[in-house]
């Protein structure tokens, strides 16, 4: 019972939450005018009327309170409107894009999330050795080093110097990998991944190890070692179980803003997905896409967040939930 409450009323919250957003971007966006109008200020030849009617079919006409429900209504039903300047339906825009942007972001949480753990084991199990000084160091090189320049070092890398992995684009114009579409795929997507797991294990990496070097000093660890018990047993079952729970909060963060921070690595690489649109939309003020793409951005979010707390109560049943 308690459980369904904790689940309800964070629900409850969520909801809250994301009408809040919704409300504060739709009038920053709207705060900047009618895009028709600014797109079309400069273009010989377009009349009020034509303004006018291209403003009624985006639903730019009326009042903000009156198109903010619409919107809201229609955000609702998973429409998100059309594309100004693609003039396609937002929703398979997002659909398409959303895709190939998950095909690189889920890839490299999963391979820095095992990276990260068996870096931390071994730093906090070699403490103050040299196994740990390295591990560290290069966990805090990779922590400080911008995402876009670690990408431009593997492009030139191994795009330049040795030529052996493509530097842009999800896919080949001509010359495909082995003749197949899918190893030419998963040929384009070894740079970005590997760009995406630097970062994401390096700071991830940091944080297991410093949860571990604490749980290792506990009470009930000391026992454990006492009692004889084997030491992949005390670490991997008792120790690292405890210590990756605050992680958690990093790892959901990392699942609710995959699509919130993909547009640098997706400049970096040329590559096709929503981080590039999304900076498109922004340039060419496509406000559907915009709003679309940050509303999609923020409920992400709030799931992770949620599953997150959930979580928490899985791994570890001392938690209650309040």
């Amino acid at each position: 019972m308690g459980a369904l409450r904790f689940l309800l009323r964070r629900l409850a919250f969520s909801a809250v939450l994301i009408l809040g957003v919704s409300f504060i971007l739709f009038a920053l966006i709207n705060a900047i005018g009618n895009p028709i109008e600014i797109m079309l200020a400069e273009t010989p030849g377009v009349s009020v009327e034509m303004i006018a009617a291209l403003s009624k079919f985006y639903g730019l006409d009326g009042s903000f309170i009156d198109r903010y429900g619409a919107w809201l209504w229609a955000i609702l039903h998973f429409d998100f409107g059309t594309s100004i300047i693609y003039n396609q339906p937002v929703a398979d825009m997002l659909e398409v894009w959303g895709l190939e942007t998950l095909k690189i972001q889920l890839p490299a949480i999963v391979l820095s999330t095992f990276i990260a753990t068996a870096a931390g084991v071994v730093a906090a199990m070699k403490q103050h050795g040299w196994a740990d000084f390295g591990i560290v160091s290069s966990a805090m090189l990779g922590h400080s080093l911008p995402g876009f320049l670690v990408g431009i070092l593997l492009i030139l890398i191994f795009s330049y110097w040795l030529g052996v992995l493509p530097s842009y684009g999800a896919y080949s114009t001509r010359n495909m990998f082995m003749d197949s579409v899918v190893l030419d795929g998963l040929w384009h997507m070894v740079l970005p991944v590997g760009m995406l797991t630097v970062f994401n294990t390096a700071t991830l990496t940091l944080l297991i190890r410093s949860s571990l070097v604490d749980v290792l000093r506990q009470d009930y660890i000391t026992a454990a070692w006492a009692s004889g018990l084997p030491a992949r047993r005390v670490v991997l079952h008792h120790a690292l179980r405890n210590a990756f729970i605050p992680q958690l909060t990093y790892l959901g963060t990392l699942f609710g803003l995959m699509l919130g921070t993909a547009p640098v690595t997706e400049t970096v690489f040329t590559w096709p997905g929503l981080g590039a649109l999304y900076i498109s939309a922004i340039q060419q003020l496509d406000y559907p896409v915009i709003m679309g793409e940050t509303m999609v951005i923020t409920v992400m979010l709030v799931a992770a967040t949620l599953l997150t707390d959930i979580a928490y109560v899985v791994i570890d049943p001392r938690i209650r939930l309040a």
